[in-house]
């Protein structure tokens, strides 16, 4: 368990729909409905799955 205040959010809109029809789709005009994942991931964790990178050692040190 990482308290919120230390974790990273990561919002991603996921779409359930094949990505080349629902490029044709939008052409014609539908509206394609996507949802909206969040995940809260602790500060190592997401360096690993590089949602975040890792600051140089001065840019550490600035408040």
């Amino acid at each position: 368990m990482v308290p919120r205040d230390k974790a990273k959010k990561d919002t991603r809109r996921i779409s359930f729909m094949d990505a080349t029809l629902a490029k044709e789709l939008r052409t014609a005009g539908t509206y394609i409905p996507s949802e909206r994942a969040t995940r809260y991931y602790c500060i190592s964790c997401a360096v690993h799955f590089g949602v975040t990178k890792v600051r140089a050692k001065e840019e550490r040190k600035q408040r």
